[in-house]
């Protein structure tokens, strides 16, 4: 079944493929987008940084983007020319950056001197500088924890905190107009866009772009996709026929004295049409991480499930195709959390869409 429902205007400004490519390369603009909880990446690219002091500290250039956990691993930051350090980029933790929507800016609680001195990231050689322990200690260096697995380390006990292993952490602005296909080698389109928050270092969906003139933009959770072996294309393990039946993502512009809307189609199970509740710290979205990346390495089918954790309680919804892959999803859910905590509402067989 599908649920129509309309975004905030305020929280999704969208614009062309092509001017989102190209965001990173566009002149600064002096007046961006207010701050939201979500964002297009071409609202907030170039966005500036200070500190608690009111000091500048650059423009946020790019991201880094971990696809395979639904995370913003880092903000790249441009260093302020006033910091006299060339220009640099520098990684922050996302959480570490806080929102001031009357300034429109994020603040960073470092000083000038710890921001000057802070390893710069070099874009020209990104594979290089997307190793886990670089990343971790960009996050130290923050006051910062990792929501990932760092090397040498092992995950906690499912009681307490159940870390993953960082995914391939590749740009924002390598992933946008990245070709979308199935394993089938057949096409889908291209990354049209993302929906982001950033003080919470989320990805919340992935739109892609339909080849033709027709422009349809579907949307997917960035859970679903995977890279390629040469990491230039992404896959999403649907047929054709699954993929049409992909939510849509529809924009109207502001005309005749109308505001612009935007509007999305989302998944609901049988048992409910409300979403399943995802709790924002890092016990919670390290679980539901967790038993996303367990199911992944069992190999289960699980493009239709969606997985929530609040207060420690994970909800397992959505339709499998097997009683056998119900039964060990639920399983793996059990093992990251205890029996009594799990609500397993997954169903087997696609749902039959209302008329």
């Amino acid at each position: 079944m599908k649920l129509n429902h309309k975004l905030l205007t305020a929280a999704l400004l969208m614009m062309g493929s092509l001017a989102l490519a190209a965001t990173a390369a566009d002149p600064i603009d002096p007046t961006p987008t207010p701050l939201g909880a979500e964002k297009s990446p071409v609202n907030f690219l170039q966005i500036e940084i200070l500190n608690l002091q009111d000091e500048k500290l650059g423009r946020i250039k790019d991201l880094g983007i971990d696809l395979i956990n639904g995370r913003i691993v880092e903000v790249l930051v441009q260093s302020d020319g006033s910091l006299d350090v060339g220009g640099k980029i520098v990684a922050v933790p996302p959480l570490a950056l806080k929102r001031d929507p009357d300034k429109r800016i994020y603040r960073l609680d470092a000083s000038r001197e710890l921001f000057k001195t802070a390893p710069a990231i070099d874009l020209a050689k990104w594979e290089d500088f997307g190793n886990s322990d670089r990343v971790a200690a960009a996050y130290h260096l923050f006051g910062q924890q990792t929501y990932f697995l760092e090397n040498g380390l092992t995950s906690d006990t499912p009681a307490s905190r159940a870390k993953v292993t960082l995914g391939y952490v590749e740009r924002l602005n390598k992933l946008i107009k990245m070709p979308v296909g199935n394993f089938q080698n057949e096409k889908f389109g291209e990354v049209f866009m993302m929906t982001l928050n950033i003080p919470q270092g989320r990805i919340l969906t992935v739109i892609i772009l339909a080849p033709g003139n027709f422009h349809t933009k579907s949307i997917v959770p960035p859970r679903a996709l995977a890279f390629n072996e040469a990491r230039d294309k992404l896959l999403l393990d649907d047929t054709v026929e699954e993929y049409a039946n992909e939510p849509r993502y529809i924009f109207t512009p502001a005309a005749l004295g109308n505001d612009q809307t935007s509007q999305e189609e989302s998944y609901t199970a049988l048992e409910t049409t409300g979403p399943v509740e995802q709790g924002d710290n890092y016990l919670d979205t390290d679980r539901t991480l967790f038993i996303y990346q367990n199911i992944r390495l069992a190999k289960i089918y699980h493009r239709n499930v969606q997985i929530g954790t609040m207060h420690g309680r994970v909800t397992l919804r959505g339709w499998v195709r097997t009683a056998e892959d119900q039964r060990r999803i639920g399983e793996i859910a059990i093992a990251a959390s205890r029996l009594e905590l799990v609500d397993n509402q997954l169903t087997v067989g696609r749902p039959v869409a209302s008329p």
